[in-house]
């Protein structure tokens, strides 16, 4: 997975997601980011969306790790057919097992699921899915040498 912003890093700071809190019962007050990163494997089509959680004043922190796919869940339950909650969980929005999560992760889960996660913000993440593909395209035909195969 690499980072959304550092592919179409003009975009990304336009239209990363973020959000002020005031303070919740299992959420200090402050303002998070959620930090998009997208596969890059030009051949692979698993439309999610990896998205790190960091605070303003601790941008080096990973806050909570969260797995989204847009699609749904009849299109996860085919790739994923081992495991029968796994479809929902990323069409909700879950917590990713093995990546760095904090005490606050269940908080901004569920600020992501209740808050941020809207039809706009869905729309979004599938456009810059196809962005950042794009882009990939473009430097990877560009770089490549004249002999060369094209993907």
């Amino acid at each position: 997975m690499i980072p959304f912003h550092t592919v179409c890093p003009e975009v990304a700071v336009r239209e990363v997601r973020s959000v002020a809190v005031g303070g919740a019962p299992n959420l200090p007050a402050g303002e998070y980011a959620f930090v998009e990163f997208y596969c890059e494997d030009l051949g692979c089509d698993c439309r999610r969306v990896f998205i790190q959680v960091i605070g303003r004043h601790g941008q080096n922190q990973v806050l909570a790790s969260i797995n989204f796919g847009w699609e749904k869940e009849s299109f996860y339950r085919k790739r994923m057919p081992w495991d029968p909650k796994a479809p929902r969980e990323v069409v909700q929005g879950a917590l990713d097992p093995i990546n760095t999560q904090s005490e606050h992760s269940q908080g901004l889960l569920e600020l992501f699921q209740q808050q941020v996660l809207d039809e706009p913000y869905r729309m979004r993440l599938k456009q810059h899915e196809r962005l950042f593909h794009d882009e990939l395209r473009r430097r990877r035909n560009l770089s490549a040498p004249p002999d060369s195969p094209r993907e």
